[in-house]
């Protein structure tokens, strides 16, 4: 991880730095993009989208690849108010200029998504990673995303990608660390003859990687709940597999010390409560959309939360380089990885891309540049 680039806290800045303009050839440059108009409700191929052009400590990367996730889905139907930019964040790609750190030239990268625009530093390394005031949140929050052939980013956020892992595993890196950030919040007990149990509620995109990378780290103490056992099949190694039904909740209430909500369904939130044991943990993986008509009410939930004493943990980004060690690591992750990955798509096709990735028994759509 690289954290040689910093900030003047002196200079004024004028702009976000994927937004800054100067007398140069990068004025003429466009690019093609996959652009999503939230005000026009409109999902296009822009082949004139203006270049990037990296501030003093950003790189300028050539994108290869990114992957279409729920959350890019979910910007088209009104997650992000005002939305107008090139969709994507979950990229690999090479690095073609960084003034501030030349030796990252040619270098293929990964990268975080959370940008320190404001040069935010506490001690807290995790919440500047993830939550510095100010921030740009690649594809998603003033910052154009990786649907794009180019992006910026902070040298910062980079991460090398080892040599042994293709581009279509690379791109799998994001969503990978997301599943990991539940090690790195200490969530999981690791300890050899640890009695925590564990359930994972979610066949989509994240809940396989999730349950893949529990059942890794607790071999003989994950339960993988999902509607999919072709999906489920995918996960390797000791995990108990359940097809959930009407029953579920009833069957297995208050068996598991700890909960992992990977549905991105607002009313599964009930299941997964049911399921947790009193003084257990429920971790929340997924946003979900504000106009589901099944949202549960707060009530419902708080007198569960309250009355058996159960923690609701938030969990969201996570550390890229452990995602990357796992993935070299771990044959079964790789596996995986290429299992779910159904369709590779040129960005001249985007938007059906976007349609692809929404479409029954499809698991991963990578967008290539």
């Amino acid at each position: 991880h690289l954290m040689r680039c910093q900030d003047n806290a002196h200079s004024p800045r004028l702009a976000p730095r994927h937004l800054l303009l100067t007398k140069s050839a990068h004025l003429r440059e466009f690019m093609l993009a996959l652009v999503y108009n939230d005000s026009a409700k409109s999902l296009q191929l822009v082949e004139d989208y203006p270049k990037p052009v990296p501030g003093p400590t950003d790189a300028l990367i050539k994108v290869h690849r990114t992957g279409v996730c729920s959350t890019d889905v979910e910007i088209t139907r009104g997650y992000v108010p005002g939305y107008n930019q090139p969709l994507g964040h979950e990229f690999v790609g090479t690095v073609v200029a960084c003034d501030c750190e030349p030796s990252l030239v040619g270098q293929r990268v990964v990268g975080e998504i959370n940008c320190n625009d404001a040069g935010f530093s506490c001690a807290e390394a995790v919440f500047q990673r993830n939550h510095a005031p100010g921030r740009s949140v690649l594809g998603i929050i003033n910052h154009p995303g990786s649907m794009a052939e180019y992006i910026t980013l902070p040298a910062n956020n980079l991460h090398l990608v080892p040599s042994e892992l293709p581009d279509g595993l690379a791109a799998f890196t994001e969503p990978l660390a997301a599943a990991c950030r539940i090690l790195e919040q200490g969530l999981l007990d690791q300890q050899e003859h640890s009695q925590q149990t564990v359930a994972v509620i979610g066949d989509g995109r994240l809940g396989l990687l999730i349950a893949q990378v529990l059942a890794l780290k607790a071999p003989g103490r994950v339960t993988h709940i999902g509607r999919h056992p072709d999906k489920m099949s995918l996960v390797t190694g000791t995990v108990k597999q359940v097809v959930t039904s009407d029953t579920t909740a009833a069957e297995y209430q208050g068996e598991f010390d700890m909960v992992v909500e990977a549905t991105g369904s607002a009313s599964s939130i009930r299941t997964a409560l049911a399921l947790t044991k009193p003084m257990g943990t429920l971790v929340l993986k997924t946003t979900v959309s504000l106009n589901d008509p099944e949202m549960p009410g707060w009530s419902e939930l708080a007198n569960d939360i309250v009355v058996n004493e159960k923690v609701l943990v938030g969990s969201r980004c996570g550390p890229m380089d452990q995602a990357l060690q796992i993935m070299s690591g771990h044959a079964e992750v790789r596996q995986l990885l290429t299992a779910m990955l159904h369709h590779e798509v040129p960005l001249k096709d985007g938007v059906e891309a976007m349609q692809l990735a929404q479409s029954k028994g499809v698991i991963k759509v990578h967008v290539v540049m």
